[in-house]
């Protein structure tokens, strides 16, 4: 297991990705440092808050019931941010290691996370000078035990979740959905289950052969997640080599155009990383809730008819040509169009403009205002932001791995993806202080969309201005793509 840990080291310290990426490394490093001290402070505080807040109530017990919302945010944290620790199977396939060592490995590893690091440094000061000052020690150590077991019943849990998040990400969606609904019950008081957590704990730490609870179901999940490893241990049993073949037959009558397109959706479909970036874009929607807060209030809903309409065109945008980095030399070496490929991208942002706007339509019951408002965005971004993404990733020469999750991965990630978000936000904002200068703010998102309009007309030779910067940087950007 020491020699695993050490080849992993190894090759992240000898990664180029891991030397380019200094700067995100310890900006990083500042956010974990950051989190650890809040964490601090709002367990050494926790018990004041607790007894000015709900007088007259065990500080334990409202605690523990919190903890309970806790682990449900922590789980979704670590759904949408826990890289989990792998380990590059194949070059081990050939030697005399036991297979069994090589799946246990990476679960074993996960244990040491930051993301299991953080709740225990949350919960030990309150425990240290609550827990063990007004209870017993054998209720004492059951109940922090309780709790540990809770942190690691989560990291498995985690791990199985992203794993079949795959295969059936429908129904991982639903889980999260259900949850989100028990939380919301919860806090309204139909569905007290943060009570009754609060008392399955207590009487775990009361009963201590009730013990076994906890830590059989932090057993199974283990189980469970060593289960899926070893199923899917080979190359061949990974999911996007048993894929379903998917049908595009029907864009065969457009021709080359229909061909490039099937291919873009293939790769999307059939890989991690852009399909996360799919999921997570469709989960980010849900962002409407808290932008139209204030339906009166013009700035918010630019902003939020911009992110709206944009969602999946932004994250999936800004790595265009990156997406197709391991096999951008087959485009080089065919006869393709070079105008057809760069309008297949711009057909791909607009439709993903197009399905995201009608995704969020119902956002207009709040108020008819976000239907127009959203209607004029989606013209400004497909007629002018779309040409931008395709205008800047022309810049972008990073290939990226597919097969990796999107979360907590900055590969492709550069100074170009920062640049690029300046005329994108910079126009909309630059519009709407004209216009609030003027005292008709409420028209900024009218002629954007009138802008808009008219870059769909006109987008063809727009388009041409892409293809004239891609025909010049093909070869530089083919030439990089090989760097590993």
């Amino acid at each position: 297991m020491y020699q695993l840990l050490n080849h992993q080291r190894k090759e992240k310290l000898r990664s180029p990705f891991w030397t380019k990426n200094i700067l995100m490394n310890i900006l990083l490093g500042f956010l974990g440092l950051y989190l650890i001290v809040t964490a601090l402070v709002v367990s050494f505080m926790a018990a004041g808050f607790i007894r000015e807040e709900f007088e007259g109530r065990d500080v334990i017990e409202v605690f523990t019931a919190f903890l309970f919302y806790f682990f449900i945010f922590d789980l979704g944290f670590r759904f949408l941010l826990q890289q989990l620790p792998a380990l590059s199977l194949q070059p081990y396939l050939t030697l005399p290691v036991r297979k069994s060592k090589l799946i246990h490995y990476p679960l074993l590893r996960s244990i040491s996370s930051f993301f299991n690091i953080l709740p225990v440094i949350l919960v030990l000061p309150f425990f240290i000078m609550i827990v063990c000052a007004n209870q017993t020690g054998l209720y004492s150590t059951i109940w922090i035990a309780t709790v540990f077991s809770v942190i690691i019943t989560n990291n498995f849990l985690n791990f199985i979740l992203k794993k079949y998040f795959v295969k059936r990400p429908v129904l991982i969606l639903a889980i999260f959905l259900v949850a989100g609904c028990l939380l919301y019950f919860d806090s309204i008081g139909n569905a007290p289950l943060s009570g009754y957590f609060a008392a399955a704990v207590n009487a775990i730490a009361n009963l201590p052969f009730l013990f076994m609870i906890p830590l059989i179901i932090a057993a199974l999940t283990y189980y469970f997640a060593y289960h899926l490893l070893r199923k899917n241990f080979y190359p061949e049993d990974s999911q996007t080599t048993r894929s379903r073949p998917e049908s595009y037959s029907f864009l065969n009558k457009y021709g080359e155009l229909g061909e490039l397109i099937g291919i873009e959706l293939k790769m999307i479909l059939r890989n991690k990383r852009p399909m996360s970036v799919l999921i997570f874009s469709i989960l980010f929607l849900a962002y409407g809730f808290i932008l139209y807060d204030d339906p009166d209030n013009h700035f918010n809903l630019m902003l939020g008819g911009f992110i709206m309409t944009a969602a999946f065109a932004v994250n999936y945008g800004q790595f265009l040509f990156s997406w197709e980095g391991s096999y951008f030399d087959s485009f080089m070496v065919n006869r393709v169009s070079s105008f057809n490929y760069i309008k297949t991208k711009y057909i791909l942002i607009a439709f993903s403009g197009f399905m995201t706007f009608v995704i969020t339509l119902p956002y207009a019951f709040i108020s008819y205002r976000i239907g127009f408002v959203n209607a004029a965005m989606l013209l400004f971004n497909i007629g002018i932001s779309s040409v931008l993404l395709l205008l800047f990733s022309t810049r972008n020469s990073t290939s990226i791995v597919l097969e990796k999750s999107q979360f907590l991965n900055y590969q492709g990630t550069g100074a170009m993806q920062f640049l690029m978000i300046i005329p994108l936000l910079g126009i909309p904002l630059i519009t709407y202080i004209v216009f609030l200068i003027l005292g008709i703010q409420q028209y900024a998102v009218f002629a954007l969309g009138a802008v808009g309009f008219v870059g769909i007309i006109f987008y063809r030779p727009l388009l041409q201005i892409v293809v004239n910067s891609f025909v010049k940087r093909k070869y530089v950007m083919s030439s990089n793509f090989r760097k590993k």
